[in-house]
């Protein structure tokens, strides 16, 4: 039994539910899957080297960190990944369907596998969180098949595949001396702050958007203008002025009414950002969108 803390402070079996697993002489293949009801704080230690994938639609990333070694760095924790035995890894993951493909190795092989790099510094561990490697990935794809399959399951061709996997986990141990974060939110962690952002009342800050990703604020800089080409502050700003030129259009409420569904404590505070956005105020937006109605809805070559 695995147990873990929830964000609601409570504990949870983890345990997944085995749904395939063939024994090979290299070690064990298995499809398993979990049923995540919230968001997740995590803190785990793997006894056994594995190599994991999730797989979609039932995938999840996570941010990540190693507290015991280097706690002030994060990272995303992808969708192929491997947690090196013996550290660590924290991290934060949101609730759902998660079903993965992995690859458990025997205790000979892993020994064999992880002395290829007998000393790892905390960026390759980092590094192995979120592997960027399409041959590693196109077996995992392909032995996931294979325990999938209800009809002539191979046993020979499980094994030869967990022989390849191991082969090139490998070479990735070795001669991988280049970590590379992925270096950009997961796509859980936009979705949150989309969500957030559709609240009315007042805009949230950088620390409250940070918090809901479960990382620093310095990451949530760094990591969402990676993924958007925007700043946080930009972004948020922009997201009100679509909101607000929404209102305007649909609505005949007054622009203060406007400014403070939109999260703006004052009209005038609302008119600076509006008309920074779109070289408008939003009484003149609201009035070219009448106009454009009334143009429209008027036939061609109509006399007043």
């Amino acid at each position: 039994m695995i147990l873990l803390r929830s964000t609601t402070d409570r504990m949870m079996d983890l345990t997944p539910t085995i749904l395939a697993q063939s024994q090979t002489p290299g070690g064990r293949a298995e499809l398993v899957e979990w049923q995540w009801p919230t968001m997740l704080d995590f803190a785990q230690v793997q006894t056994d080297l594995m190599i994991e994938m999730s797989l979609p639609p039932f995938a999840a990333e996570a941010s990540a960190w190693l507290p015991q070694i280097d706690a002030d760095k994060r990272c995303i924790m992808g969708t192929l990944f491997v947690r090196w035995p013996g550290v660590t890894v924290g991290g934060r993951a949101e609730g759902g369907h998660i079903r993965v493909v992995r690859c458990v190795f025997s205790g000979e092989r892993a020994r064999a596998l992880m002395a290829g790099r007998p000393d790892p510094d905390p960026g390759f561990i980092r590094s192995l969180l979120a592997i960027r490697n399409e041959p590693l990935r196109a077996l995992m794809q392909l032995l996931r098949r294979e325990l999938s399959n209800p009809l002539d399951r191979s046993a020979a061709a499980i094994t030869a595949l967990v022989d390849l996997i191991a082969v090139e986990l490998g070479r990735l141990i070795r001669h991988h001396t280049d970590p590379v974060s992925t270096g950009r939110l997961a796509a859980w962690q936009f979705r949150r702050i989309r969500e957030r952002l559709a609240h009315t009342g007042p805009a949230p800050g950088v620390a409250e958007l940070a918090a809901l990703c479960g990382i620093s604020a310095r990451h949530l800089h760094r990591q969402f203008l990676a993924l958007t080409g925007a700043t946080v502050a930009d972004y948020v700003e922009g997201t009100r002025i679509e909101h607000a030129k929404r209102l305007l259009d649909r609505r005949d409420d007054p622009i203060k009414a406007v400014a403070h569904a939109c999260g703006f404590a004052h009209a005038n505070s609302f008119a600076r950002a509006f008309r920074r956005s779109t070289g408008l105020t939003p009484l003149a937006f609201r009035q070219r969108g009448e106009d454009r109605a009334a143009s429209i809805s008027t036939p061609s070559g109509a006399t007043h």
